[in-house]
């Protein structure tokens, strides 16, 4: 397919903006990085996930925007869209997307804490009765175990003594 200098530079100009949406993806993933925990399997695994997700969104990019062909001035393109990106608006927009994520987090925190209160104030009520009644009971099952004990023995020992009487 044969573009003319102006479809060629809307062409450039969209392949431009196609590598910055590429690394406004990458920066999600960055995102999620930084406000979940992962370990390196995980962080292996999201890797190929952007990799996959970056080659399909540029391969129908291209299908879509140039019937398939691959020209040098649209990889140039992408890839100064991705610099871009990368140089200007990059960091502003990690540092705020984990900020809200950050400040969405103590929210919830806060909500649940909120929510929970009234039970770990009927825990706290509830503990030291439950406290005294444990010690109470572990006393009285020690005194128990040793009541058994010693029938135990005098059955024994009586059951020896009939023995050797007879």
């Amino acid at each position: 397919m044969i573009l003319s200098m102006s479809g060629q530079a809307l062409l450039f100009l969209t392949a431009a903006a196609a590598g910055s949406a590429i690394g406004l993806l990458y920066d999600l993933f960055r995102v999620l990085r930084k406000t979940v925990p992962h370990n390196n399997a995980l962080t292996q695994i999201e890797d190929a996930l952007f990799w996959a997700a970056g080659t399909l969104f540029m391969f129908f990019f291209l299908l879509r925007g140039n019937n398939g062909e691959i020209r040098l001035f649209i990889i140039l393109g992408a890839a100064l869209g991705i610099v871009l990106y990368f140089s200007t608006v990059s960091a502003l927009i990690l540092k705020v997307s984990v900020a809200v994520i950050e400040f969405i987090k103590s929210v919830i925190i806060a909500a649940v804490n909120i929510l929970l209160t009234p039970a770990r104030l009927l825990v706290r009520l509830l503990a030291p009765p439950a406290k005294r009644l444990s010690v109470i009971t572990r006393k009285r099952l020690k005194t128990l175990g040793r009541y058994v004990k010693m029938k135990t023995r005098k059955t024994k020992s009586s059951r020896a003594t009939q023995s050797k009487s007879s």
